[in-house]
């Protein structure tokens, strides 16, 4: 029977496979290209320009562990948001290409703003828009949502193909002065986001930070490395330009190639960094998008290798995987802001709309489109995969801010606790009921009601400690 959750319905629906103590431990991992068309509308803002040219090749990186007959897999895609509609697709093609179950599945971003406009209501009105215009949106060449789909599943299937005997490590090292919570108390008695370097009007800091940096490192029985999973609770957003960009992931992964080999995998997966990212408000020194990702990235390689020697093995790998729903109340919204929010982003209320007005209307449309797939309750799934006795990975959906993140680590029965968001849908910030009180920008895009985040939180922390060995 449904429970009440901080006011919300948890839906029994968790799954679990067995656990399978003598079984040997398989791994095994696999890449693919899921590099735009150039000239495809670039997303990760409230405006759409068309993409030039191409700085990194987006990837969507896939690890899937095996005990057994039990399996779970995770793949990450350098996007800034999965739809749920990638995700369905993705897990319903690789479960039935190699019977691992749906539950079992995870699709996520690493939310690069390198990454195409593909879905959502803005993409939606800049497609009707072209469609009507034209006859057809120069701006979407191909069916992007099918064809990244194809190629996680794809990345899945390879990545279960390969599969093969592995030690697995972990660890959690400390990654301190990379993130910053950007929210802030101002002297007008507000709080607000990205206040500006060295900003008299800053009172303090709104929230906390979560320096730590878990790690799973794979390696064959001899001992050789061959891949990294890591989550870092930090935007993946310091990469800027229309050229097609996978942000520091990219360097973090070629910083780890040149010390631990051509083939090695380095996957990474962001934390819950709804309220955090890398800008220092504390000095006033440039932090610019042609030179911040590759700084960061080359900081958490040296944070990584300078961790190996300390990670432990997971002794006696016991996987096994829970997957779980919670019904969360979508805010309700009327004709007249469904209308006017339609207009601000056609210009028709202005040439050059307000940040705030923008903000505010997509959170109206995506109120409106969610309404129309769910009804007043959005299904939102949370999934943990249990490695180990002291060893857990739990996925989110959206951009969950840090404090509910670090709220699942502390009550989590699992040492090595990897919180990873952006997963299976990645539409808009899941604030803390603090924070929704206070305002700003990312309360603004949620179109959930308060208590949202919290739930989440409840649900996850079920689910691990389901899972305690």
């Amino acid at each position: 029977m449904p429970r009440p959750i901080f006011g919300l319905v948890f839906l029994a629906a968790s799954v679990s496979f067995g656990a399978c103590t003598a079984a040997e431990f398989k791994i095994g991992v696999a890449i693919e290209d899921i590099t735009p068309p150039i000239g495809m509308r670039v997303g990760g803002n409230y405006v759409s320009p068309v993409s030039k040219g191409v700085h990194d090749p987006l990837l969507a990186k896939a690890i899937v562990f095996q005990q057994g007959e039990t399996r779970a897999a995770i793949v990450v895609c350098d996007l800034t948001g999965v739809s749920l509609d990638i995700s369905n697709q993705a897990r319903e093609a690789a479960s039935k290409a190699t019977g691992i179950p749906v539950a079992n599945i995870i699709v996520s971003a690493t939310h690069t703003h390198g990454a195409p406009q593909y879905t959502g209501p803005i993409r939606d009105l800049e497609h009707a828009k072209e469609i009507a215009a034209h006859g057809r949106d120069s701006g979407e060449p191909i069916d992007y949502t099918a064809h990244v789909a194809e190629r996680c599943a794809k990345a899945i299937e390879r990545a279960n193909a390969d599969a093969k005997p592995a030690r697995l490590d972990a660890g959690i090292a400390d990654q301190p002065g990379l993130a910053f919570n950007r929210r802030f108390h101002m002297k007008n008695g507000f709080v607000r986001f990205n206040p500006g370097k060295k900003n008299p009007e800053i009172v303090k800091v709104a929230g906390p930070v979560d320096t730590a940096l878990p790690i799973l490192l794979v390696r064959d029985p001899e001992g050789k490395p061959r891949a990294s999973f890591v989550s870092f609770a930090m935007h993946v957003a310091t990469y800027g330009g229309l050229d097609w960009g996978a942000d520091f992931p990219a360097h973090l992964q070629t910083g780890l190639r040149e010390k631990l080999g051509p083939d090695f995998v380095s996957i990474f997966g962001e934390g819950t960094a709804g309220d955090i990212n890398h800008i220092d408000v504390s000095n006033d020194a440039p932090q610019l998008s042609t030179v911040e990702p590759q700084r960061i990235g080359g900081a958490i390689t040296e944070t990584m290798l300078k961790a190996i020697p300390t990670l432990k093995p997971v002794e006696n790998p016991t996987l096994a995987a829970r997957s779980a729903k919670v019904n969360l109340p979508i805010a309700k919204v009327t004709e007249e802001q469904i209308a006017r929010a339609t207009d601000v982003y056609l210009r028709k209320v202005s040439a050059t709309p307000d940040f705030y007005l923008l903000v505010e209307s997509s959170r109206a449309l995506q109120a409106r489109d969610r309404r129309k797939r769910f009804g007043d309750f959005e299904p939102a799934e949370v999934q943990a995969i249990r490695l180990g006795n002291d060893t857990a990975i739990v996925s989110l959906p959206h951009e969950v801010f840090v404090e509910l993140g670090m709220s699942i680590k502390q009550a989590s029965p699992f040492k090595n606790t990897i919180v990873l968001s952006l997963a299976e849908d990645g539409g808009f910030y899941v604030p803390t009921r603090k924070a929704f009180a206070e305002g700003s920008y990312e309360v603004t895009t949620c179109p959930l009601e308060p208590g949202c985040g919290e739930a989440l939180v409840a649900t996850a922390v079920k689910l691990l400690n389901g899972l305690r060995p």
